[in-house]
Parts: C-alpha cells; structure tokens; sequence
C-alpha cells in the first residue's frame, strides 16, 4: 500500500474551534446526511475542510497538495483526514484522531500527484463497508472542488459503484448558521474592514492612485488585526465607474468629481467581511446624490425587511418595492428580464455563501445567519450596466437575531453616506 493510516493521538493544538464546537459541526452534518439519505461526504474544497477538521496550517494556494478529508454518515464510523506524507504534524491542530497519509511520487510535489491519494480513498471506503454507498462532494457552482479534473475521474473510475451527488444540500444548512465563536469573528473582522475603510478615505487626496487608496486601508487592516486580505476592490469614476469588483491600478488617478468605490473587506481568523461604501473627491452633483439616495432607501427597505419568518425572497422584493416606489419601476422590470435577481448572500469562512438573498427565494432567515445585503441601481434608472455611466449602492453586514437584524457595519463604525473628500 502507498500510504500509511495512523491514529494521533495530540490533538487540538493551537486548534481553530473548541472540541466541543466541531463535534457539534459533526453531528450536525451527519444528521442532514440522514436526511439527505447520503453515506458519507468526500470534502476538498480548503473551507470545507477546515470547517469540518479544523485544518488549517498547510500551503493551500499549491495545486498539488491535496488536503481532504472523509466524513461518513454513522456515528459508529470515524472522521478522517486524508494527507500528503509529511502533513500529518499540522494535523494535531485538529480534533481528527484518523490520519491517512498517502505519499508523493517520484518528483515529490513536481511529480505526477494523485495515485497514492486515490488509492488510500479507495481503501478507506471499502474498509468502511462503504462501496455501493451515495457519497457527497463538492459539485455544484457554488463550490470550487480541490482536485484536478485527473484526480477527479480516476477516482470514480476507481470507486464505480459509488453514487456520487453535490454536498451543498448537506453543507450550507450547517455552514449558515453561525455559532457564538464564529460571530464573534465576523463581528472582529467587520469593524477591522471599517476602520480601514475611514482610513483610505481620509487619505485620498487629489493624484492618489487607487492603488494608494488600497494600501492604505490594507495595512490599516492589518495593523487593526486582520488576519488576511482576500477581496478588495476599489474603482474611480469616470474611467472605471462600472467596473465592479475591479482590482485596484496604479494607474488611475483620482481627481477633482471622482466618485470612488470600495468592495470587499479583511477576514478574521478565517471569517470575512463584504461591506461597499463610496467617496467622492469635491462635492457629488446633483444627480449622483438622487441616485445614490435611491440605492441606500434601496437597501435600508431590505434592512427593515429582516424579521422573524420572512424569507430570503421577502428580503429581495422590499429592496426592489423602494426602487419602484422612487419612481424607477421599469429599471426593476429589465433587471428582472435579465435574471440580475439576487441582491446579497451569506458569508462566513467564503465570500459569498449560500442560502443568498434572490428572487423568489423562499428559505426562512434563520437565527445568527449573517448576510450581506447589496442593492444596486443605475444613472437615471437605465439598464444594462453597459448602457449607463455610473452605478450607485451600499452594501451591509447583517447578523439575523431571535428579533429582527443587527447591523455589523453601523454608521458609527463608517457613513453610510458619501463620504466627502
């Protein structure tokens, strides 16, 4: 056998979660397994592992090293964690007593990667009794699997009695709602985000480039301590006015009647922020204040709309009601035509996390889900964005309570209002 399965026994050093808190994780899971009628959960992507191990401490961003891990649906059966030869140190950072070490070929991480792991999961299946059995994996959009395609097929190929099927239905009604500790983090990261955020702001000044801008608010990130900085955007008008989610340039200059732009935000121990807010070098015109107007009534409607048993799809039709009640009726008409129908998501350990705020969506907000709501309109009401010259919104963090809402992003963390330069 090209591996080696062994049990740790240290366990939990410098751990992500209590011992208590991922063995809630567990079984929770196992119990949507049991209602999902599936076996067992095959999981790669890095959030969902560390999520269901805790695992953490390893090079990620490296295509090659495949760190998994196998979650079968009986109590009776244990969790283990599938790693390169080697990995199994960082692994005491977990709760995880089973480790199945599958080792390097010739080449070492340069080599042709993936034999030793398939067979080790191959083995560890059918040791489970587990051959004929529905397994769960990531499948779906909203997922990004951590295998090469390669693997991937040589692994069913290698398993072909196995039924496969996407571990969304599974993952996200456990992932979405937060534990006390997680909001904790999300609460930490989201006003890091701000102070950042006021930081940039205040910093702007006639020249500066967007680059500038973003260095700003990321060292005040980390300064704040912020722990990483996976997603900032930060666009200037007019040349860039449209391009959402941009990257930050070196080359775009902000000047006098700039409208600027910002997306994203810093994580905190894992668990991220996606707030939007705008600056505006000089005073906005006329204009720009009435559309931006419409976009903040836009999502304060939505805001409002977080009540005990509304649903996501409630939360959607108040944004879009505030839009047609300002006038615009036909602007949510061609938004719809066009399915640009979601207005947020969720978040947590990703970016953009499911259930999400969309259109006829009718999942119940739950007690400490925490979403990110964003609404969104055009100059003068057009439509498509590539008709128009600017776009106007805000976007919030929202803890769902027992009561209504939370917000994590208040004006007193950072204006919700243009932010006058």
């Amino acid at each position: 056998m090209n591996f080696i399965i062994s049990e740790q026994e240290n366990l939990g050093l410098f751990s992500d979660t209590s011992r208590k808190e991922h063995l809630n994780r567990i079984t929770r899971l196992r119990a949507e397994m049991d209602r999902c009628d599936v076996d067992g959960m095959f999981l790669t992507q890095e959030t969902n592992v560390r999520y269901t191990t805790g695992m953490m401490d390893v090079a990620w961003p490296i295509q090659s090293y495949f760190y998994t891990t196998f979650i079968p649906r009986s109590a009776e059966k244990p969790v283990a964690i599938f790693v390169p030869n080697g990995g199994h140190i960082q692994t005491q950072a977990t709760w995880v007593k089973t480790i199945i070490r599958w080792n390097f070929p010739v080449g070492f991480y340069m080599g042709k990667v993936g034999d030793s792991l398939i067979e080790s999961l191959s083995f560890w299946i059918n040791k489970l009794g587990l051959k004929n059995a529905k397994i769960a994996t990531e499948m779906s959009a909203h997922f990004r699997i951590g295998l090469s395609v390669e693997i991937l097929d040589k692994m069913r190929d290698a398993l072909p009695d196995i039924t496969w099927t996407d571990c969304g239905t599974i993952m996200w009604p456990v992932r979405s709602i937060k534990s006390d500790e997680e909001i904790k983090r999300l609460k930490e990261s989201t006003r890091i985000t701000c102070s950042g955020i006021k930081a940039g702001f205040e910093s702007i000044k006639e020249g500066s480039s967007e680059r500038d801008l973003a260095n700003t608010i990321a060292s005040t990130m980390h300064s704040e301590g912020g722990s990483d900085i996976k997603f900032i955007s930060v666009y200037a008008g007019p040349e860039r006015a449209l391009w959402a989610d941009a990257t930050p340039r070196r080359e775009m200059k902000i000047k006098k009647g700039s409208l600027i732009q910002f997306d994203g935000g810093c994580t905190y121990d894992g668990y991220h922020t996606d707030i939007k807010r705008f600056a505006c070098l000089g005073e906005p015109t006329k204009e720009q204040y009435k559309f931006y107007e419409i976009a903040k009534k836009s999502e304060q409607a939505a805001i409002n709309a977080v009540v005990p048993g509304a649903t996501y799809g409630d939360v959607y039709e108040a944004s879009q009601n505030a839009i047609r009640e300002a006038g615009y009726p036909e602007f949510v008409t061609n938004s719809q035509a066009m399915n640009w129908t979601s207005i947020g998501h969720n978040i947590g350990l990703d970016l953009h996390e499911l259930p999400g705020i969309s259109k006829d969506n009718k999942e119940i907000l739950k007690t400490n889900q925490v979403i990110c709501i964003e609404p969104f309109f055009y100059q003068n009401g057009g439509f498509p964005i590539w008709t128009v010259s600017n776009k106007y919104g805000l976007e919030d963090q929202i803890l769902i309570t027992e009561t209504g809402y939370e917000i994590l992003s208040p004006d007193e963390f950072i204006t919700r209002d243009i932010w006058i330069i």
